[in-house]
Parts: C-alpha cells; sequence; structure tokens
C-alpha cells in the first residue's frame, strides 16, 4: 500500500462528539468547519460518491457506511440512527427538507457553550414538533430573529390552542413508535383536515374559499388565504411552522371526538368534500394496516 492510500484509510486525527439526536449532515459539516474546508470538499475527500451531505440523511449506502465509520471511528448503527433511513415510512412526508424550519434556542445555547455551535438535531425537521423532547422547551421558529426570547407559543396566531396542539404532536410520536389503538391514522388526518375547499352557501350570497381546518378554527382562513398556495394537503411539512398549533390541535380534538369529522365534512362542498372523504377513508385503511402489523 502506498503512502497516500495510507493516508486515505487513516481515521481522522480529531472527530468531534456528536450532540444528543444530531443529524449526520450536521455533524460532517461540523467536521468540515473544524477542518478549515467547505462540506462540499469534505464529502469529496471523504470519497462519499455525493457532495451533497444533506442528501445522506435520506439515503446512506452501505458503502458511504462503511467509508463514514472508517474515517470517523464510528459504530455502523450509530451513523444510521443519525439519519432518517430507519424512520417508519409514514413520517417520511412528515421530515423537512432544506433549511431546518424549527430551532430550540435553549439547546441551541447549550450546543454553542459545549462547543458544537450550529448543530442540528433530527427533531429540528420532523413537522409534527413543536416542542423540544431533549429539554421540553418550545420550538421558535428560525425565521425570528436569534436574539430573541420568544417561542412558538408567543409568536403562532394560534398559541391559545398550545395544550391540544402538544396532545397532537404525542399522538404522531406514538403513531409511529407502532401504537395500533387509532382507529384512523393521525397522518392521513393531518391531510385531510388540509384539504382547500368551498363553505355551503347558508346565509352568504355565495360559497367562500378555505379549508377543512377552518372549520374548527375559522382565523385559519382569513390568515391562510393570503398564502394559499404554501398550503397544500399533499405537502404537510411544507405547512408554515406558525400554522403547525391549530393543524395539530385539530389532529387532537379529530381523534380525541370522531364526531368533529362529521362536522367538518357537512362544511365542504365540490371537490373539497369527495377529497376530504377520501382521505378519511385512507385514514382508516392506514390504521387498519397498522393494527395488522402490530397487533396488540
Amino acid at each position: 500500500m502506498t503512502q497516500d492510500q495510507e493516508i486515505a484509510h487513516r481515521p481522522l486525527p480529531v472527530v468531534l462528539r456528536p450532540v444528543t439526536d444530531e443529524l449526520l449532515s450536521s455533524w460532517l459539516v461540523r467536521h468540515a468547519a473544524y477542518y478549515g474546508v467547505t462540506a462540499s470538499f469534505f464529502a469529496q475527500w471523504l470519497v462519499l460518491g455525493t457532495r451533497n451531505l444533506s442528501a445522506l440523511d435520506h439515503r446512506l449506502g452501505l458503502t458511504q457506511i462503511a467509508r463514514l465509520s472508517e474515517k470517523l471511528r464510528c459504530d455502523p448503527v450509530t451513523l444510521i440512527a443519525m439519519t432518517f433511513v430507519d424512520a417508519p415510512g409514514r413520517s417520511a412526508e412528515l421530515i423537512c427538507r432544506g433549511r431546518a424550519p424549527q430551532i430550540c434556542r435553549t439547546c441551541a445555547d447549550r450546543h454553542a457553550r459545549e462547543g458544537a455551535p450550529g448543530a442540528i438535531p433530527k427533531h429540528w425537521r420532523k413537522a409534527w414538533r413543536i416542542s423540544c423532547p431533549a429539554c421540553g422547551t418550545p420550538l421558535s421558529d428560525t425565521n425570528e430573529r436569534p436574539d430573541t426570547s420568544e417561542t412558538l407559543r408567543d409568536t403562532s396566531p394560534f398559541g391559545r390552542l398550545w395544550s391540544e396542539a402538544l396532545t397532537g404532536e404525542a399522538i404522531i410520536e406514538c403513531f409511529l413508535r407502532g401504537d395500533s389503538s387509532f382507529e384512523r391514522s393521525p397522518i392521513a388526518l393531518m391531510r385531510a383536515l388540509l384539504v382547500q375547499t368551498w363553505r355551503p352557501l347558508r346565509e352568504r350570497s355565495q360559497p367562500s374559499q378555505g379549508w377543512a381546518l377552518g372549520t374548527l378554527f375559522p382565523e385559519f382562513d382569513e390568515l391562510a388565504r393570503p398564502i394559499k398556495r404554501r398550503i397544500n394537503h399533499a405537502a404537510v411539512a411544507a405547512l408554515p411552522i406558525s400554522f403547525r398549533p391549530a393543524l395539530l390541535a385539530g389532529l387532537s380534538r379529530a381523534i380525541a371526538h370522531p364526531a368533529v369529522l362529521h362536522a367538518i365534512r357537512d362544511e365542504t362542498i365540490f371537490r373539497g368534500r369527495t377529497a376530504f372523504e377520501r382521505l378519511c377513508e385512507e385514514a382508516r385503511i392506514d390504521a387498519n394496516a397498522t393494527w395488522k402489523s402490530h397487533p396488540t
């Protein structure tokens, strides 16, 4: 073996300790910063077959695992646990890609004090989280000023629903852990609640446009209309984080009181009702499939 080949297979002299629940790409980016190189150069030097470190969070091949394990002196199981590769398939649509939309200021400050500034835990990309599982603090919108002490509970127009939203967050966690007690899939119900629809005429001179969730929280319709292109039932993870407490609170009510779904259905017409009914049926089928795969 030549000297260059020996160097290529030699582990890094300094391996940084990952923070709790840290994303693989975050850990690698911190190594690149430590060694004074760009993330893309570091990926190329590691011979990972990609310069996009974020891609490794969702797809990690055996060759890449072997290479990282060798260079970072890390157990392969630990490496996989730092990604979403082994996450339940149903959670894939609830994982935010690109820039993390949320942050725990408390944990971020602790990371900086412990020598890991910029570390990104996995739960900062989970579109059903509003609180930090590590410290219990409400998460914050990353678009807010970093020096502010306000959290999502303070900045969201649906902060009054916080208690119900936390219940919705817990429901998703239980479902993803294999809880088979649900009659309907909470994830499919989240999609159903974001269906765009029209309201029946009744006292109005013409139907009004809104969302299924607006039946429970009318202000949701008013706030969502200016950004309606970003409210899509097929892309739950793309929902602006300030609207997330409303969605989770609506989910909580729908799970606790199934009659809520019938009331919402009665407030929809045209294609909105068809889509809502279809997604509610999908929620029932998905939950039944979960029950069969995790019998009690």
